[in-house]
């Protein structure tokens, strides 16, 4: 009750300002959780991928939780998403959200690079130049993937802008060291 007369007032600017915008923020917000959490009932993956994405983060009003972040994208992973199945093999490689799975985790990125997504490309192109979680320190398969994850040939492409540059100006680095 209270909630809707602040809404009315705040929408026929009887109340206005800098708190009146925060309020309409904030709403927003919650609607749009509301909204998307709503489409995940219909097996929505990007919806679920959405809620990982901002519980990851903290976003949209949402408490950053490593665990319900997990538990969206293994949601989608489930349903064999690619993206889901990159970010929830990751998570289960770290350890982050979840008990850490290297040999589950791994699978879930080895498929989703497969399956032409360039986030686990860029991911796993990362641990072989390390030799990181029981991959050989192996640069040539890094520079691989690496340029697999940049150059545009990935059918699935979901790696964030800045992760994007970052992997194309290391590629390049590395490139230059040949």
């Amino acid at each position: 009750q209270v909630r809707n007369n602040i809404k009315d007032l705040v929408s026929n600017g009887v109340i206005d300002g800098e708190l009146a915008k925060q309020w309409k923020k904030s709403m927003d917000a919650k609607e749009k959780v509301e909204t998307t959490k709503k489409r995940v009932e219909h097996g929505d993956v990007d919806a679920m991928l959405d809620l990982g994405k901002w519980y990851r983060h903290g976003k949209f009003g949402l408490t950053k939780s490593d665990e319900e972040s997990y538990k969206w994208y293994k949601q989608a992973a489930d349903l064999k998403d690619t993206r889901g199945m990159a970010s929830a093999g990751w998570c289960l490689v770290l350890g982050v959200g979840v008990e850490k799975n290297v040999s589950h985790g791994m699978v879930l990125v080895a498929s989703a690079a497969e399956r032409g997504s360039d986030c686990a490309c860029d991911i796993l192109g990362w641990w072989y130049l390390g030799g990181k979680h029981g991959l050989p320190r192996d640069k040539k398969e890094a520079m691989r993937l690496l340029r697999r994850a940049t150059d545009g040939s990935c059918s699935m492409q979901h790696l964030p802008k800045e992760g994007l540059e970052m992997a194309k100006a290391n590629l390049e680095a590395l490139e230059a060291n040949e």
